[in-house]
C-alpha cells in the first residue's frame, strides 16, 4: 500500500470546500470530521479571504438534506485574525444526511456557503486489540468491539509497520454481545521477509453496522485518533504464498473436465 492509497482510505475525512468570490475572494469551510455521532459538537472554522467588506460575525445553521428544514443555529465570532471565524454547532438530532449552511454578509449582500455531513447514531466502543498471532499464513489481529445493538458489522483498518502503511483489513462479523471480537488478518504475501521498525499500528478503524433490512441506512462509527499500537509475533512463518481460493479451483477443475470431453 502506498501512501497515497492509505489517505484514500481514511474513512472519516472532511475536505474542506471553497466558494470562488469576485475579485479572487474566497469562502472556506472546514470542518473536523464528515461524519459525526449524535451529541457531538460541530466545530466549524471559517475563512473569507479577499478584497470584500466582510460583517464581524456568521450564522450557522444545521438543516435536514432532504426537507431542508432547519434544526440547530449558531452565530461563528471573529477569531483573532481579521477574516477567520469559528464556531458551533449541536448534533442532538436523528441520524441522517445534513447540510451545513454558514450565511456570510459580503460587500452589504447576504451569501450563502452549503456542505453536507452526516449524524450517526452511538454503535458501540472500541476495545483495542487482543492478543495477535500467526495462523494459516495470516498474521491474525483480533480487535474488541462491545456493540450497542445486536448486528453485522463490518470492520476496517490500515496496517502500518512503523511509518510505513503496508495494507488495508477487512473484517465481518455478526457481533451479539457473546462475542465481540473481530479478527483482521494480513496475509503472508503483504508481510512476508518484513523487517519489523519498532511497532505494528492499526490505524484509521472503521467500524458500519450493516443494514438489517433492504431500506435500511448503513451507520458508521470510528476508533481512536491515534490507533492501537502493538508489538508483532515472529513472522518467519510467514511466506510469499498467494492464498488458494477452492471455489476457483473446482470450478478450473469442472471446465477441464467439459473440456477433455471435446
Amino acid at each position: 500500500m502506498t501512501d497515497a492509497q492509505a489517505e484514500g482510505y481514511r474513512g472519516n475525512h472532511y475536505e474542506p470546500v471553497t466558494l470562488p468570490l469576485n475579485n479572487n475572494g474566497q469562502f472556506t469551510v472546514t470542518l473536523e470530521k464528515f461524519r459525526f455521532t449524535r451529541g457531538e459538537d460541530i466545530l466549524v472554522a471559517v475563512s473569507l479571504q479577499g478584497p470584500q467588506v466582510m460583517g464581524r460575525s456568521l450564522q450557522a445553521t444545521l438543516e435536514r438534506a432532504e426537507s431542508r428544514d432547519s434544526v440547530t443555529r449558531s452565530t461563528l465570532e471573529q477569531a483573532g485574525e481579521a477574516g477567520y471565524y469559528q464556531g458551533s454547532l449541536s448534533t442532538d438530532e436523528d441520524p441522517g444526511e445534513y447540510r451545513l449552511i454558514v450565511e456570510a454578509t459580503i460587500d452589504g449582500k447576504p451569501v450563502r456557503h452549503a456542505s453536507s455531513l452526516t449524524i450517526e447514531p452511538y454503535l458501540g466502543d472500541f476495545e483495542g486489540v487482543e492478543d495477535v498471532y500467526v495462523s494459516n499464513n495470516n498474521l491474525v489481529i483480533p480487535v474488541g468491539f462491545s456493540p450497542e445493538t445486536p448486528g453485522f458489522y463490518a470492520l476496517s483498518a490500515q496496517l502500518y509497520n512503523g511509518p510505513q502503511p503496508v495494507a488495508q483489513l477487512l473484517a465481518e462479523k455478526r457481533l451479539d454481545g457473546t462475542s465481540d471480537t473481530m479478527l483482521l488478518r494480513a496475509h503472508g504475501t503483504v508481510l512476508a521477509n518484513t523487517s519489523v521498525h519498532g511497532t505494528f499500528q492499526l490505524r484509521n478503524l472503521q467500524i458500519r453496522q450493516l443494514p438489517a433490512q433492504p431500506g435500511d441506512r448503513t451507520h458508521y462509527a470510528f476508533g481512536p485518533d491515534d490507533g492501537y499500537a502493538f508489538t508483532p509475533p515472529d513472522l518467519d512463518d510467514l511466506h510469499d504464498t498467494p492464498a488458494a481460493n477452492p471455489e476457483s479451483e473446482q470450478r478450473a477443475a469442472l471446465l477441464k473436465q467439459i473440456a477433455d470431453k471435446f
